[in-house]
């Protein structure tokens, strides 16, 4: 009896080290995009765009998020220093010549191998379906130009003995964030989307600096190819919780980790197959630039282009549907609320149609395959429809 006892215990034992062995989520944090956003807090003073934003910011986060007071005090006599003056260079270059956000430096940062290592992982080319071909060229060598200093700065100033110091901040932060996360979500989003990714990584970022209001921060997505030709997806998340005493690291929300976590991830499976559709959203274009629509999502959710609406909407949808998928009507119902609050008018319309995808999926076998018929429900509108559903939805408030 003692041995079959054993021989179970042993075969439970066995079979859980290898789910976590196997498992493709993970939460960690990286050296290269810390330094980067180190680098962004020193460079605030000389930014010509957004400059109050970036000293709000300071001024603001420095208060409850401890690794940005710590960096402060180490590093904040570098305010003028090289890498001050390159960084601020780079942001204000990219967001008035080439209208991009610094969310365009974590995929290079993630090519590049981890500070203190040289050199890259493999080769780098930034790519913009909006960009010509030869400006995709002049951001790529901006870029490339800019993490090499990026990793003189690292090494001159010692960056790494601070991550070090502080190692026991970032192992919280880490479980505090991976406590939150619903067990097999990868599989539930590899389920509805019908594909999957190599590895789905959060990367916490204690260091990127993000006014929390209402338990809200940033999730920036992006993936990574490896040579091998597979992906790994990674979201980067700062902060949504001020932390207000020890034993607290800035990620204890279950449901604005959920919602970061499953809606950067979602932006891999979604964003390819709409940006193939770019030409053919002429009429959906001239709605959400002559209604209501434009105005509304720029003020509230900075989204100020009708591919970004667009995509952000099959996203969410992807998030309900994944929650469904999961038997967490709760979450699915909250995610509902919370997204036609904030003007994402097209949801009810599109969990209709997806009705269709879900009850066909031997004609659809993957998401992509029916992103034409959800393109419908906006090319189909009408400036009446919007603006009516804006009015509604601002009445509530």
């Amino acid at each position: 009896m003692k041995s079959i006892f054993a021989f179970f215990a042993l075969l439970f034992f066995t079979l859980t080290f290898s789910q976590k062995k196997t498992s493709k989520f993970s939460v960690s944090y990286h050296k290269n995009i810390e330094t980067y956003f180190l680098a962004e807090i020193l460079s605030a003073e000389q930014r010509t765009s957004n400059k109050d934003f970036e000293l709000f910011k300071i001024k603001e986060c420095s208060t409850y998020q401890p690794i940005v007071k710590q960096a402060l005090s180490k590093y904040g006599h570098l305010k003028n220093s090289k890498i001050a003056l390159l960084t601020a260079k780079i942001n204000d270059t990219l967001l008035q010549k080439y209208g991009i956000g610094n969310d365009a430096m974590m995929k290079p940062l993630l090519y590049h191998k981890e500070f203190p290592l040289k050199g890259w992982n493999q080769e780098y080319a930034f790519e913009s379906n909006v960009l010509t071909q030869s400006q995709n060229k002049e951001v790529t060598f901006l870029i490339k130009n800019y993490i090499a200093e990026l990793e003189r700065f690292f090494d001159q100033e010692k960056v790494g003995d601070f991550f070090k110091e502080n190692s026991d901040f970032y192992k919280g932060g880490m479980a505090e964030y991976e406590r939150q996360i619903p067990a097999d979500f990868t599989s539930a989003m590899e389920k509805f989307y019908g594909e999957s990714f190599n590895k789905y990584v959060v990367l916490i970022s204690p260091m990127m600096m993000w006014p929390i209001d209402d338990n809200e921060g940033r999730g920036i997505g992006t993936d990574v190819e490896h040579k091998s030709g597979n992906k790994s997806i990674y979201e980067i998340a700062s902060p949504f919780m001020r932390v207000q005493k020890p034993g607290q690291f800035g990620y204890d929300n279950q449901f604005q980790a959920r919602f970061l976590t499953i809606h950067e991830f979602g932006h891999s499976f979604v964003n390819k197959e709409v940006y193939k559709y770019k030409d053919q959203l002429g009429k959906f274009k001239d709605l959400f630039e002559k209604s209501n629509l434009k105005e509304v999502m720029t003020k509230k959710s900075g989204i100020a282009d009708y591919q970004t609406c667009m995509v952000e909407h099959l996203v969410r949808l992807g998030e309900i549907q994944t929650a469904k998928i999961q038997h967490d009507d709760e979450r699915a119902k909250k995610l509902e609320e919370y997204h036609l609050k904030n003007y994402f008018i097209f949801l009810p319309q599109l969990e209709e149609k997806i009705k269709e995808y879900n009850s066909h999926r031997t004609q659809y076998k993957t998401f992509g395959d029916f992103v034409p018929e959800l393109i419908k429900v906006f090319e189909n509108s009408n400036i009446t429809f919007i603006n009516t559903e804006l009015d509604s939805i601002q009445k509530t408030k």
